[in-house]
């Protein structure tokens, strides 16, 4: 189901009311500036300026959510990783699935703590797949749900040895394939990082062009 704005707003943990009087305050200021802009020079390009650079503020402000909602989402994938180790642990040890989730929680975040939470509730009132389902949807990966399915199909089995060792070894697969990916995505960030001192020698470079380059036109127009 599709969220409101305001529904993605709280869910990032932020005020509806402060978001929507800063974007306000923006749209407000921007009109004042270019209302005085076109007063002063009684030209008609102030307030299309003012439009287009309250439009591009406007934009960058609200496209912050998705970069928050990404990040967000990232983390969440990140401890219910680390969260499915103990899980696995806690399996082996002899504990059923249900109670295991439950010895999750005191590790968890408050996001993570109220999603198992919801998850073993809706497990208490109903023993189809769906909780499971449900659970998976959380994280906007089909490598949870493919690991929630495995957990799924090991309760419903009885939860056998068998079963154990096949969700162990799926999530023995997911859990390398995603420190792998760490690994690559750490190894992207710094070589981004090591470009930075080119972009600034190329911006110094270009500055020392026009500086030369100026300095010359000078001497010329002396002589």
């Amino acid at each position: 189901m599709k969220r409101s704005f305001r529904q993605r707003i709280e869910e990032l943990g932020l005020s509806y009311t402060k978001e929507i009087t800063v974007l306000f305050l923006i749209i407000f200021v921007i009109a004042v500036i270019s209302i005085v802009g076109y007063i002063m020079t009684k030209n008609i390009i102030a307030p299309g300026i003012g439009l287009i650079v309250g439009l591009i503020i406007t934009i960058f402000y609200l496209s912050r959510y998705s970069s928050m909602e990404k990040r967000n989402d990232k983390e969440h994938l990140d401890e219910l990783i680390s969260l499915l180790s103990y899980l696995e642990i806690f399996i082996t040890n002899k504990n059923n699935v249900y109670t295991s989730f439950k010895m999750l929680i005191p590790y968890c975040s408050t996001f993570m703590n109220e999603t198992i939470n919801s998850f073993l509730i809706q497990v208490d009132n109903d023993k189809t797949v769906s909780p499971y389902i449900n659970f998976a949807a959380k994280f906007k990966t089909k490598i949870i749900e493919s690991l929630m399915l495995s957990i799924y199909q090991m309760v419903d089995n009885g939860e056998n040895d068998k079963q154990f060792d096949e969700f162990n070894a799926l999530f023995s697969d997911i859990s390398k394939d995603f420190y792998i990916s760490k690994v690559e995505e750490h190894k992207r960030s710094l070589d981004s990082s090591n470009a930075y001192p080119l972009y600034g020698a190329g911006g110094i470079i270009v500055i020392l062009a026009f500086s030369i380059f100026s300095i010359m036109g000078d001497l010329v127009n002396v002589i």
